[in-house]
C-alpha cells in the first residue's frame, strides 16, 4: 500500500482514505469525470472490437472509476491507465495517476519505470493513431513525421503532470522534514530551558545555604559576646554597678541583634529571599566589650 505524501497521516484513520472532506470530494469527482470520459470511450472500443456497445460502456465505467483509488494505490491507477491506452481510453487517468505517482512517497526507480512504461503506451498508441488517419485522408507525409508527431503529444501531455508531481512531491516533504526540525527544536529548547530552570533552582538553594551559613556564624558570634559580657557582668556587678549597668544593657542590645539575625536567617531558608549578609562583628570589640 501507497498513499502520498499530503495524505501519509490521513490514509487508513479510522478506516477512511481521506483525512479531509475536500479530499474526498475532489477524488469521487475526478473518478466520476474519469468514468464518464471512459464509458464515452468505450462506445469506439466495443465498435473496434467488435463487442457489444453496453459492454464497452460498462467497461469504461469500471476502467474510470479506479481513480477513486489514487491516493492510495497510485502504481494501480497507472497500471490500469497503461493497461487501457491501446483501447484509446483513460485520458484523464492517466494524467491524474502519473501526477499522483511523482507526488507520493513511492521509490523514485519504481516512478522512473512506471513513467516510462505510461511513455512508451501513450507513444505507441499516438503514432498507430496518426498513421491511420493519415492514411485516411491520403496524405503523403516524411517518415519522421508521424514518429516527432506522436512524441510532441506524448511528451505534452506525460512531462507536465510528472514534473508537478515531483515538485508537489519535493516541496511536502522539505515542509514536513522542517516542522519535524521545528518540532524538534521546540523539544530541545524546551529541555534547555527545564535545564535552566533546574540549574537556577540550585544555585538559589546554594545561595541560601551560604547566606544561611553565614548568618549562623554571625549569629554564633554574637551569642558569644553575649557570654563573655555576661561573665564580665558577673565579675563587676559588685564593685562597679554603673559598669555592671553598662554591660547588662549591652548584652540586651546583643541579644536583640542576635534574634533579629536569627529571623532573616530563617526568612531566607523559608522564603528563599537573597537578604545581604550582615558584616561580622570585629574581634577587637570583643576585648573592649570584655575590658570595659
Amino acid at each position: 500500500m501507497t498513499v502520498t505524501g499530503a495524505d501519509r497521516d490521513a490514509a487508513g484513520v479510522g478506516g477512511r482514505w481521506w483525512g479531509r472532506r475536500r479530499s474526498a470530494v475532489l477524488d469521487v469527482g475526478l473518478a466520476g469525470v474519469s468514468a464518464l470520459e471512459c464509458g464515452l470511450e468505450g462506445i469506439g472500443f466495443a465498435e473496434k472490437a467488435a463487442l457489444p456497445v453496453p459492454v464497452g460502456v460498462v467497461f469504461g465505467l469500471v476502467v474510470g472509476s479506479v481513480l477513486v483509488a489514487r491516493r492510495r494505490w497510485p502504481i494501480a491507477v497507472v497500471l490500469v491507465s497503461i493497461a487501457v491506452a491501446p483501447a484509446e481510453m483513460g485520458f484523464l487517468m492517466g494524467i491524474v495517476g502519473l501526477y499522483t505517482l511523482a507526488a507520493s512517497d513511492v521509490p523514485r526507480r519504481i516512478t522512473a519505470v512506471l513513467a516510462a512504461m505510461s511513455t512508451t503506451a501513450v507513444f505507441v498508441v499516438t503514432v498507430v493513431s496518426l498513421r491511420q488517419d493519415i492514411a485516411r485522408a491520403g496524405l503523403e507525409t516524411s517518415a519522421w513525421y508521424v514518429p516527432g508527431m506522436a512524441l510532441l503529444l506524448t511528451l505534452g501531455l506525460n512531462a507536465p503532470p510528472l514534473l508537478l508531481g515531483l515538485y508537489i512531491g519535493a516541496r511536502r516533504r522539505l515542509m514536513e522534514s522542517l516542522r519535524e526540525r521545528a518540532d524538534s527544536l521546540e523539544q530541545e529548547l524546551s529541555l534547555l530551558a527545564d535545564r535552566a530552570e533546574q540549574q537556577a533552582q540550585w544555585a538559589r538553594q546554594e545561595e541560601r545555604t551560604r547566606i544561611a551559613r553565614e548568618m549562623h556564624d554571625v549569629v554564633a558570634h554574637r551569642v558569644s559576646l553575649m557570654v563573655v559580657h555576661a561573665a564580665a557582668l558577673q565579675a563587676v556587678a559588685l564593685k562597679d554597678p554603673q559598669k555592671a549597668v553598662k554591660n547588662a544593657a549591652l548584652v540586651g542590645d546583643m541579644g536583640r541583634q542576635a534574634l533579629t539575625e536569627l529571623r532573616e536567617m530563617l526568612g531566607v531558608l523559608r522564603e528563599g529571599a537573597v537578604p545581604a549578609a550582615p558584616a561580622p562583628v570585629p574581634l577587637a570589640a570583643v576585648g573592649r566589650a570584655a575590658a570595659a
